[in-house]
């Protein structure tokens, strides 16, 4: 009762003072009935990305000019993997170098340990079905949001083994191999037309506050001072107003309407009256990862979804890459392609030895740049003032680093007759986090860092807390 008594007196206290600077009774009604509300959602995104089967360094690694690792070319060297990304998203990038999976994480296997650094006694593999919960999944429950989770082509035809448990929430998560059916559930509903039950009252009192002076705000400001905890909620709410009548955008919000994805509808079209069977063929695979992304972009662009996770095949997975001129199973033949020396005196690692491989790689940035992140450099929706990409939190990551070597740590990779050259894991982080990252620079570590330190440093950007078994402290080279 006494909470309510206490309600009710700041209720009528906000009413009476926006009364006094000129509000309708209908805004100074509404304003009062949002003293007590939920604040408004943050307006960050997470979008998580694998590629699977690592990179080979000499077409991967950031060429960093002159020692200064803010000037780099993510075109160079070889084939250029990160290249996608040079002209519109390195001045949001960073790439990390220096991280290492947990003990006992070896080969292929690291797949299932890798977003969660949970290792095993004695520095050995944990049970495949020992419980654990990955990067993703830790934002979004503290978020306290619903991760989207897809997958093209992300386990075999018959079922999910090891191969596939890239993502866990507690349990392994098997993802949406189905993007129009993904699509239906993020944005079903958004194109319908309300119902017209008068005047909106959010709508009516946005417009009023926005007709208040800055002193009236200020006035209703200060009539905060010195209430109850959850007042603070409605600070926040004029806070917002006083930004959005700066042109800073306010809380956030939805796309008008449900976008319109080219890749989707091309996948409708060849998808019809077919079964489940369709969304797990290797020929469809390219058809399918590109829907997967754009509905991944639009999802996080609109916010309709604030985590969302992209896993294309499943490791070990032998499609033939073909359709993209580089003809061989992805696993056996492509990725374990070994480096080789070129001819004396250069001492340097052959950039064509590997280039197939490397042309694969850069192939699934192309699509991820492609269909997802070039719409996030548009406004966004939630916060005009700023890119979707300056409020957003994109992680590229891949289980092993060096497919030949099968890597999961950084390894100094020699041939008879050239200098070494180190093989990192891919850590590709892209986006601002609202602020809460320090992009467009090469963070290298001489000492591996756990990948958990990283995991924890993108949740405490997000704006949550994350615990990793594997993490010695944050990692502050990448936070602002």
């Amino acid at each position: 009762m006494g909470h309510s008594n206490a309600a009710f007196r700041v209720r009528r206290r906000i009413f009476l003072s926006a009364l006094g600077v000129g509000l309708s009774a209908a805004a100074a009604s509404r304003l009062s009935s949002v003293a007590l509300a939920q604040a408004t959602p943050a307006s960050k995104r997470f979008l998580l990305f694998y590629m699977p089967h690592g990179a080979p360094p000499e077409h991967f690694s950031p060429q960093v000019m002159a020692n200064d690792p803010t000037q780099f070319s993510l075109s160079a060297p070889g084939v250029g993997i990160l290249g996608p990304f040079e002209e519109q998203l390195k001045a949001y990038t960073t790439v990390v170098q220096g991280i290492r999976y947990p003990k006992g994480a070896q080969t292929h296997e690291a797949l299932a340990v890798a977003l969660s650094g949970l290792s095993g006694p004695d520095e050995k593999l944990p049970d495949e079905g020992a419980p654990r919960v990955t990067l993703e999944h830790q934002i979004a429950a503290g978020l306290n949001v619903k991760p989207l989770v897809l997958g093209a082509c992300a386990h075999r035809p018959f079922g999910l083994d090891k191969d596939g448990k890239l993502m866990w929430d507690g349990t392994p998560v098997v993802p949406e191999k189905n993007p129009l059916a993904a699509y239906d559930a993020v944005f079903s509903g958004i194109s319908a037309p309300k119902p017209d039950t008068g005047p909106d009252p959010d709508v009516e009192l946005t417009n009023s506050l926005r007709s208040l002076t800055e002193g009236e705000l200020q006035t209703l400001s200060q009539e905060l001072n010195g209430l109850t905890e959850e007042q603070t909620k409605l600070k926040k709410h004029l806070d917002a107003i006083a930004s959005l009548k700066a042109g800073g955008g306010g809380g956030a919000i939805s796309c008008d309407s449900a976008p319109s994805l080219p890749a989707l509808e091309a996948l409708r079209t060849a998808a019809a009256g077919q079964s489940d069977e369709f969304f797990l063929k290797e020929e469809n695979f390219p058809m399918l990862l590109a829907a997967q992304l754009a509905v991944a972009g639009a999802a996080i662009k609109c916010n309709a979804r604030q985590v969302v996770a992209v896993q294309p095949m499943y490791t070990n997975c032998e499609f033939d890459f073909k359709f993209m001129q580089s003809p061989g199973p992805h696993h056996s033949l492509l990725s374990h392609t070994t480096p080789q020396a070129d001819a004396y005196p250069a001492k340097t690692l052959q950039v064509t030895a590997r280039q197939a491989f490397a042309k694969c790689q850069r192939w699934f940035m192309e699509q991820l740049y492609t269909h997802a992140l070039a719409g996030l450099l548009e406004p966004d929706p939630a916060d005009p003032s700023k890119k979707v990409i300056d409020n957003t939190i994109v992680y590229v990551m891949s289980e092993i680093g060096d497919g030949a070597w099968h890597t999961t740590e950084t390894k100094l990779i020699t041939t008879s007759g050239a200098e070494g050259v180190n093989t990192y894991i891919p850590s590709v982080i892209i986006g601002g986090g609202g602020g809460a990252l320090k992009p467009g620079r090469v963070v290298t570590f001489p000492q591996d860092r756990p990948a958990g330190d990283l995991y924890r440093s993108l949740c405490q950007a997000m704006g949550t807390t994350g615990t990793f078994p594997d993490s010695t402290g944050m990692m502050a080279e990448v936070l602002a």
